[in-house]
């Protein structure tokens, strides 16, 4: 699981239901009627506002946001992308041919594929180019979807508040049903202010932030093909990839190469 989702999203309404306890009582926020009304609501304007497979991936990438998240290892790969580029300059591009079953990542093993073939430079390039825009969208698709439901959910909060307050107003000959009427007035804007601001607007930066470390790993795994179907020396490819990099991951990386090269040496 995703420890830091968890832990904010435990901790958020932790610290809620705690401040209601201190100011009163804890049972005057449950009301499902308001419940109904704010997700209920939210969930069907979402029906009304996109295709079912839409609806299915926003609401699948609610579960995504507390699963552990893909680890991406740029200095690895960016290590295998040179000793990649160092066989293709000694032995040749078909020597690579025989690498690819050692190649578990599928978008790098059908980039080098391409290599081997002999394709045109321009062509993968556009290849690449336009699987990593499709990606990139279908991730905008979902994050458009999570800022919607964060934009609705406070409306139908607001919808609740106008409801209880008109059952209010006509009943006033009758108190017994001011209490329930204030409350589903009042609450459903506190559920609506809650499920946006702990949830769904939360939801949709994570879903940008893993969509932004996808995008980079495969924008690293395309320039460094490109580079290679290009006949670009090794030493040229390292330069070019850790400028993707922080400063602080360039310094490892190179820490890290200056080790190797010289355990291999002693």
């Amino acid at each position: 699981m995703d420890n830091t989702t968890v832990f904010g999203t435990v901790f958020g309404f932790l610290l809620i239901i705690i401040g209601i306890k201190l100011a009163g009582n804890l049972s005057a926020f449950i009301n499902v009627p308001s419940v109904l009304i704010v997700f209920g609501g939210g969930f069907s304007a979402l029906c009304v506002g996109y295709s079912g497979d839409k609806v299915r991936a926003a609401l699948g990438m609610i579960k995504y946001c507390y699963l552990a998240p893909r680890e991406f290892n740029y200095m690895k790969l960016i290590s295998n992308i040179l000793i990649t580029a160092e066989v293709a300059r000694k032995e040749g591009i078909l020597a690579l041919d025989a690498k690819l079953a050692e190649i578990d990542e599928p978008f790098m093993a059908r980039s080098l594929q391409m290599v081997i073939d002999g394709v045109d430079v321009k062509i993968i390039e556009d290849v690449l180019d336009t699987e990593l825009d499709s990606r990139a969208n279908r991730h905008l698709d979902v994050k458009a979807a999570m800022d919607f439901l964060s934009s609705v959910i406070p409306a139908f909060g607001m919808i609740g508040t106008i409801m209880g307050l008109v059952g209010l107003l006509g009943n006033l000959d009758d108190p017994s049903s001011i209490g329930p009427n204030m409350a589903v007035a009042l609450i459903t804007t506190f559920y609506g202010a809650v499920a946006a601001n702990l949830l769904f607007i939360p939801y949709g930066k994570k879903v940008e932030e893993r969509s932004a470390a996808e995008q980079l790993y495969g924008e690293i795994i395309a320039r460094g093909c490109l580079f290679i179907a290009a006949g670009v020396h090794p030493r040229i490819i390292q330069e070019r990839l850790l400028a993707f990099l922080s400063e602080k991951s360039r310094v490892q990386f190179n820490e890290l190469h200056l080790s190797e090269e010289l355990g291999q040496g002693g």
